[in-house]
């Protein structure tokens, strides 16, 4: 056996090493010394009964063996790991229920007119997106209803999910839905509906008071944090667990550790994501980040973590576009296992390209449709993109999100402006999971 090439050896504490392998199919090890030593010892082959050095314990020895081996950590000469990469099983799509919203936020990308979808364009989107996914091979279905403020048209959203659930369970695929919410406008009775359906609730929430307030403020300008903070309140007494979502601006980088607290203080799971720069945010010229400042923010951030350690994993959650769970040739589904559909039953490859239509959903088969066009955003593997085919971590941020790519450098084929922040948080985020392991080992 051999170590494979390219390990990452993270330094957790004085007896503690997290190892991970970006060549491998993931998962972080922790090692003591003597499992660090022998992790060493592997850089030249090495047969495994030579590694049971006198006084050891042979089964501990090949214990440990087994586990570096499950997590591509070594490999049997000549037989080096390669990362394997699964056909999705599910079909995602975006519903856009309305696009009303009762919030004016500087880095929406979408033009907000009081348009809003009908019950009959609802059915007929979840009728195509059935047949389509099974058509195309998909054993399951996620809808994520949003906006606007999905939350404005709740009336026609519970009726289309009722109808979904009935059309699914006919199809024999699964079917999960997502609400995203600005959390403004959720009353006790819709928190209700939505625990019946198990349709689960993600609330937008950029900081506490002022640093949400300064990039969330209500169409009169006014200040929404304390609405949202009730609602996420409102949805825990209706036994709901909404996942926070932190966009991250210049405007509230102070202010994400702030957030993280509150949200691992109540046992909510949360994900960052980094501002993507639209047409319609171009006005505001203060939300753009710098690298480095971005990265403070983030190690202030991850400080929260280490410090309240989450029994949850946070390696999907903490890396914008990118995640250390599985590997990846894409950052994401668009072109392929992803479809958009407007209020007026318009496809799209992705929500931030509403405009960019291929046919309507009455008389065009969606995933045929993302799958076959050769206009607007191009959701290249990572293999072809410049300055990703030879990265570390190429497998797992998949060189990022191709649309902000496109809008910083007018090519799809190159890295994503964020490299330098994601090669800096990464390894640090192998080491937060690391001390997490720690932690609950043994609980």
């Amino acid at each position: 056996m051999v170590r494979t090439a390219g390990v990452l050896d993270i330094p957790i504490d004085d007896d503690h090493s997290a190892l991970f392998s970006p060549e491998g199919n993931g998962g972080v090890v922790v090692v003591d010394q003597a499992g660090r030593e022998l992790a060493g010892r592997l850089t030249t082959p090495a047969r495994v009964a030579d590694l049971v050095s006198p006084g050891t314990d042979p089964d501990a020895v090949q214990g440990a063996l087994r586990t570096l081996l499950a997590f591509d950590l070594v490999h049997a000469v000549g037989r080096p790991p390669a990362p394997a990469f699964e056909d999705s099983s599910e079909l995602t799509a975006w519903l856009h229920v309305t696009n009303k919203c009762n919030l004016r936020c500087p880095y929406c990308y979408v033009h907000k007119s009081d348009a809003s979808m009908d019950d009959d364009t609802a059915r007929k989107s979840v009728d195509a997106l059935v047949a389509s996914a099974t058509r195309n091979g998909f054993r399951s279905l996620r809808l994520k209803y949003a906006g606007g403020e999905a939350s404005l048209n709740h009336d026609v959203l519970l009726r289309l999910h009722d109808h979904a659930q009935a059309r699914c369970a006919n199809a024999g695929i699964g079917l999960s839905a997502v609400l995203l919410s600005n959390g403004v406008a959720i009353t006790s009775r819709l928190a209700a509906e939505l625990k019946q359906r198990d349709i689960r609730v993600m609330i937008s929430l950029d900081g506490l008071g002022a640093a949400h307030d300064a990039q969330r403020p209500t169409l009169g300008g006014k200040p929404s944090s304390a609405l949202v903070v009730r609602t996420i309140d409102r949805l825990r007494d209706a036994g709901l667990s909404p996942h926070i979502s932190i966009t991250i601006t210049s405007r509230n980088l102070a202010g994400v550790a702030d957030v993280v607290r509150f949200a691992i203080e109540r046992s909510l799971t949360f994900s960052m994501n980094f501002f993507r720069d639209n047409d319609c945010s171009a006005t505001f010229d203060d939300l753009q980040y710098e690298e480095q400042t971005m990265v403070d923010g983030l190690v202030r951030a991850f400080a929260v973590i280490e410090e309240l350690l989450p029994r949850w994993s946070v390696l999907g959650s903490v890396l914008d576009r990118g995640q250390l769970f599985t590997p990846r040739r894409r950052s994401c589904g668009v072109g392929d296992d992803y479809v958009v559909v407007d209020q007026d039953g318009n496809l799209a490859k992705c929500h931030m390209d509403l405009a960019g239509t291929l046919g309507h959903i009455g008389s065009t088969d969606p995933v045929q449709a993302i799958r076959e066009s050769g206009t607007g955003i191009r959701n290249l593997l990572v293999e072809e993109k410049s300055g990703c085919r030879d990265c570390t971590w190429r497998h797992w941020c998949s060189g990022g999100c191709a649309a902000a790519t496109f809008r910083a450098t007018g090519r799809f084929d190159v890295r994503s402006p964020n490299c330098n922040i994601y090669r800096s948080i990464y390894p640090q985020a192998i080491r937060l999971e690391s001390l997490r392991i720690l932690r609950y080992a043994n609980h």
